[in-house]
């Protein structure tokens, strides 16, 4: 029975700190947000309104748009970037409190005698590293997913903002360079994202990891190819490490095939049809 109740506090200790690593990924998207959106948002401001602004006549504010427009940029700058530090920091011990939930989990939900009379030592610790790998898969599908979106997001906006630089250079001539620059980072971060492929490389990864979690509950569980009726208690330890290497290798095959240009995956493609039937 305690047990049980250390089992259930730990449980709880791990919701705590999942609802913890999502509060600060939230937070730190806030920062991004304020650090890469709002502070070049503020700059653009002070450089459209001394471009376009006509400060020809008389106090007509130059200096007073700058001052209060420059602060502004500061205060964003410094702050965003203060923020922005304090969340990467506050995530980062997050994950390690939530690291260490599962690792006692892991520890209490697999030291008992039951599972110490049905598994080896060996295969004990090849199981304990299985989280640790459907974290690292996790980790690398949200890795690339960032990156995915980063370059996109510089396509989307460097797309529209291409096309305001354009229309704004028929009357200054500096917002043609604008518009060069603008159209030369859209081309190249949408040439990054085909050849490197992030978000095809994302999913692999994270559907990996989702098939190591079912896995990994199913084993626990002792359910679906995992039951008494299919399987033997003896048998289990090696039908789950079978699988588990098994998913890994599908996970290389995936990522060399991303590795072959389109030509080279067509033929695959095309070459392992008529083999399948």
């Amino acid at each position: 029975m305690a047990g049980a109740d250390s089992l259930l506090a730990v449980e709880q200790e791990i919701i705590d700190a999942r609802a913890a690593v999502t509060e600060k990924l939230f937070s730190r998207r806030i920062s991004r947000f304020l650090l890469f959106v709002v502070t070049p948002a503020i700059g653009g401001a002070i450089a459209a309104g001394n471009v376009f602004g006509d400060f020809s006549k008389p106090g007509s504010g130059r200096f007073f748009m700058n001052f209060l427009l420059g602060i502004l940029f500061l205060f964003s700058l410094i702050g965003s970037t203060m923020f922005w530090s304090d969340r990467r920091d506050e995530l980062r011990k997050a994950q390690v409190a939530l690291d260490k939930a599962l690792a006692k989990k892991s520890s209490l939900q697999y030291s008992s005698d039951l599972h110490s009379q049905a598994i080896s030592n060996a295969f004990r610790n090849y199981f304990d590293s299985v989280p640790q790998l459907r974290d690292d898969y996790r980790r690398g599908a949200q890795k690339y997913r960032n990156r995915h979106n980063r370059f996109q997001v510089t396509v989307i906006v460097g797309s529209i903002l291409t096309s305001v630089a354009t229309t704004a250079a028929a009357e200054q001539g500096v917002w043609s360079w604008i518009a060069v620059g603008l159209s030369a980072a859209v081309s190249v971060s949408a040439g990054i994202i085909s050849y490197f492929k992030f978000r095809e490389r994302s999913m692999n990864l994270q559907q990996t990891a989702d098939s190591i979690e079912l896995e990994l509950q199913a084993f626990s569980l002792r359910i679906n190819h995992y039951g008494p009726g299919r399987v033997s208690t003896d048998e289990a330890p090696s039908a789950f490490a079978e699988t588990i290497e098994r998913i890994k290798d599908e996970q290389r095959k995936k990522e060399l095939q991303l590795e072959q240009p389109p030509e080279a995956q067509q033929g695959n493609t095309t070459s392992s049809g008529p083999t399948s039937q």
